[in-house]
């Protein structure tokens, strides 16, 4: 059963109180604002550090693995440079 225009409204209303009252603040901006000394606390405390290195080696092997996978493609082309 596929949701409404106005479940999907009433929904959104939902969670953006939830998220006001979770983190305290009324506007956008207080909400960025304290989101970013959450994460700029975090990654002094060095909680994130390990999580950035994985997802950044993670994006590295992908990237290889669609180099080499398209090989064909610009080998050619260094090779005529």
């Amino acid at each position: 059963m596929a949701l409404t225009a106005t479940d999907k409204k009433e929904i959104e209303t939902m969670i953006r109180k939830e998220i006001r009252s979770f983190m305290d603040n009324n506007t956008l901006k207080q909400f960025e604002d304290k989101l970013m000394d959450r994460i700029s606390r975090e990654i002094k405390r060095g909680k994130l550090t390990g999580e950035v290195k994985d997802i950044t080696i993670r994006m590295f092997r992908e990237f290889y693995k669609f180099m080499w996978m398209n090989r064909s493609y610009w080998e050619p082309r260094l090779k005529n440079a």
